[in-house]
């Protein structure tokens, strides 16, 4: 007796193999059988006449971490098909902290709502304790950031670490490894990491090496020096020997558009080398951060208590605005292309750009970011439009790169549904299904599944998930591919996507006929 059979459905195995007609039976938490099942028994019956049958998608760079704890249903991130999200990503996460570091983490991290963390943990296994205990609705994959392990052990300052601290670095990311952690993340553009050199890296992530983890890094520079930042990425992976995820691979600013197809060539150089090098995208044209970002690397240093400082001297502020005048995002993106996607004490200003604000204050664009960023103490998140549609497309037809939604876990009700956060949040998935499969044809759907599901799951080294297979965990999910669509815009992001009636996490569905269940069967994934 099977405990679920779905029946009718077109199967896409995430192998990359060619979609074919078939039955899947469900016993427990595992695919049981994958065959014509016409007289199998079964508890329930699954009808997936017209649809599409697929492993469940695997987020491969999410920073849901931060929002898991204050909304362990992953609403935005479920109704897309994920079923598996590896957080840590881009140097952040919440763990390991100690009494100071979580005040700074405290200072920077704010979700939208008045959503608080509650900050019970200190250790990178006593954080996922915490999830384990709550219980989520998708499987959790953990990596530990660089810059928590920076600021825990020497603060936010722009030196390098003494040979004890950097001992010290070595032994928390072991810690962090021996707690669950799967690998190690870099953000090589936000403080601290910034102020890491590169042989400081290979220290640690040869940690990483030893328990055959995983070294993903959001790289020194995505526009002006991304060849450079690229090859920063290759060299760590060639000299600590392990595999390296290029986090959300762009080229950022019209002036360095060209360099996408150089920044592919570069990684396909290395791969033919030897060297696991592959990356991840969203498929959208803008990407989001912090609006102190926009800030020199010299104006972090020393956490936000100084950097609100700095926000209040007539000196460092001049300097601010010659560096906001120069290379940079501002420019990458154009005062035109960034606007406030959250800030929580002026909302009004939220879904407007930055020049339009400024005209509105008769100020320059530069002294009105440094004027609502005092206002904010900070505490404001932005859009910012610096790619084009054909390097999306290029990035996400290369066979060594997979899909991303480099967003957190979000709501249509209660304190995650404010602000305009980016739609990624929402819609990454349905939008390559939708768009880049079903409207421009830039991929199959084979292919697009694949770097959905397959090649994930093999560049983690997961075991028994990431394709349709006897034995494998019953993650899965079941689309329209004539519907399957993202509603969310920058605009009006929080809207689920259309086209995906029933998503199962480790066998019990999680989204049912199109609605969550409220289920929360996610298992913590651990090397």
């Amino acid at each position: 007796m099977l405990d679920i059979v779905i029946k009718g459905g077109i199967l896409v195995d995430g192998s990359g193999a060619p979609p074919r007609a078939g039955e899947i039976g469900i016993v427990r938490d595992q695919i049981a059988l994958v065959e014509n099942m016409v007289a199998a028994e079964a508890v329930r019956t699954i009808d997936a006449q017209g649809m599409v049958v697929t492993p469940g998608f695997i987020d491969i760079h999410s920073h849901a971490d931060f929002t898991l704890p204050v909304l362990p249903t992953a609403d935005s991130k479920v109704h897309q098909g994920v079923t598996l999200e590896v957080v840590g990503n881009c140097g952040t996460s919440p763990a390991p902290v100690d009494d100071c570091s979580r005040e700074e983490l405290k200072r920077t991290v704010v979700l939208s709502g008045g959503a608080q963390l509650k900050w019970n943990w200190d250790t990178f296994e006593s954080f996922l304790g915490v999830l384990q205990q709550q219980r989520v609705s998708v499987n959790v994959a953990a990596m530990v950031g660089h810059g928590a392990i920076r600021t825990l052990v020497m603060g936010t300052r722009d030196t390098a670490p003494t040979p004890e601290q950097l001992d010290e670095m070595k032994t928390q990311v072991r810690r962090a490894l021996d707690g669950g952690a799967i690998g190690l993340s870099t953000g090589l553009i936000y403080p601290p990491g910034v102020y890491a050199n590169t042989d400081e890296i290979v220290e640690l992530v040869r940690v990483v090496a030893e328990t055959g983890g995983l070294y993903a890094s959001h790289i020194r520079g995505e526009g002006d020096t991304l060849l450079q930042a690229i090859a920063e990425a290759i060299t760590i992976g060639r000299r600590a020997h392990v595999p390296v995820e290029v986090s959300h691979l762009k080229a950022a600013g019209r002036q360095n558009w060209h360099k996408m197809s150089l920044a592919i060539e570069m990684i396909e150089a290395a791969r033919a080398d030897g060297i696991e090098v592959s990356a991840d995208m969203y498929p959208y044209t803008a990407g989001s951060t912090s609006l102190t970002a926009l800030l020199p690397d010299w104006a972090h240093v020393d956490g936000r208590v100084a950097l609100l400082k700095r926000l209040q001297s007539h000196e460092d502020c001049c300097r601010i605005r010659r560096c906001l005048s120069g290379p940079g995002m501002s420019r990458d993106a154009g005062w035109d292309g960034i606007y406030i996607s959250f800030c929580p004490s002026h909302p009004e200003c939220e879904g407007r750009s930055i020049r339009e604000l400024a005209a509105e204050r008769g100020q320059a664009p530069e002294e009105a970011v440094i004027e609502v960023l005092r206002e904010v103490e900070g505490r404001a998140e932005i859009v910012a439009f610096m790619m084009n549609e054909e390097n999306v497309a290029l990035g996400l037809s290369c066979p060594f790169v997979m899909i991303g939604t480099d967003g957190e876990g979000r709501s249509t009700s209660g304190p995650l549904s404010v602000g305009k956060p980016h739609p990624r949040n929402y819609g990454t998935f349905p939008r390559v299904l939708g768009q880049f499969v079903r409207e421009k044809g830039t991929l199959s759907l084979e292919k697009a599944i694949h770097k959905m599901t397959g090649l994930q799951a093999a560049k983690l080294r997961l075991r028994k998930r990431g394709l349709l297979q006897p034995g494998y965990y019953a993650d899965l999910v079941i689309f329209d591919p004539q519907a399957v669509t993202d509603t969310a815009t920058y605009q009006r992001p929080h809207q689920y996507p259309l086209g995906i009636p029933w998503v199962l996490v480790n066998g019990q569905p999680v989204i049912a006929q199109g609605h969550h269940t409220g289920l929360r069967p996610g298992q913590l994934i651990t090397r």
